[in-house]
């Protein structure tokens, strides 16, 4: 993935974040669907609709899939994972709707945790949702930095953990926080929590 699209996913993930007034984590991925106005089904609820789209075996290939039918982006995922994965589904597939990865009448491919080999788009998508549930300057704020904090704060599985983790490593020895104006608003969002979560350690 190339440095502009990083800064697309990004900036994209900070702008959610403002835009939903979000403020708090674990944040809720679903009130973020609402805003959206996303549609949003488990395959379990969502099965007359998968079928409707003639997409039964998507539900056998992957987590979770975005169709944009008539403007509407439908989400669906998989509800027999953990909670944090299904968040994890679903933040990516925003990025998919949010980064216009998916057109009208179109699907999404593949749904999992990073990996490398992974599409552009793929890539995007999972930078997207690691930065919306899991803010770097928060985390940072709070001092979070091993996996086990991350996993735990963020409601994001051990292994979205690990990733955040190490890249919080290279955030820090760089000391780039807060360097852009939309990671500061975040970060103003966020205050009251963070201080609430310090002031009671």
């Amino acid at each position: 993935m190339s440095y502009k699209d990083y800064q697309t996913a990004r900036n994209a993930a900070w702008q959610i974040l403002i835009d939903c007034h979000v403020d708090r984590l674990p944040m809720d991925i679903r009130a973020i669907c609402r805003h959206l106005g996303c549609k949003l089904y488990s395959y379990d609820t969502g099965w007359k609709l998968i079928a409707a789209f003639r997409l039964q075996e998507q539900t056998e290939k992957t987590d979770g899939f975005t169709v944009l039918y008539r403007d509407v982006p439908y989400i669906f995922y998989s509800s027999s994972v953990p909670e944090s994965r299904q968040r994890f589904t679903i933040a990516h597939e925003i990025g998919h709707i949010v980064l216009r990865h998916v057109g009208e009448g179109k699907y999404t491919i593949m749904n999992r945790e990073p990996a490398p080999g992974d599409s552009a788009d793929e890539t995007q998508a999972n930078q997207f949702a690691v930065r919306i549930l899991a803010p770097a300057c928060v985390l940072n704020a709070l001092g979070a930095v091993d996996a086990g904090q991350i996993s735990a704060l963020c409601g994001i599985s051990r292994q979205a953990a690990e990733f955040r983790a190490e890249r919080m490593k290279q955030l820090r020895t760089r000391g780039k926080f807060l360097s852009h104006p939309l990671e500061r608003e975040v970060m103003r969002q966020f205050e009251p929590f963070v201080r609430s979560r310090l002031g009671s350690l």
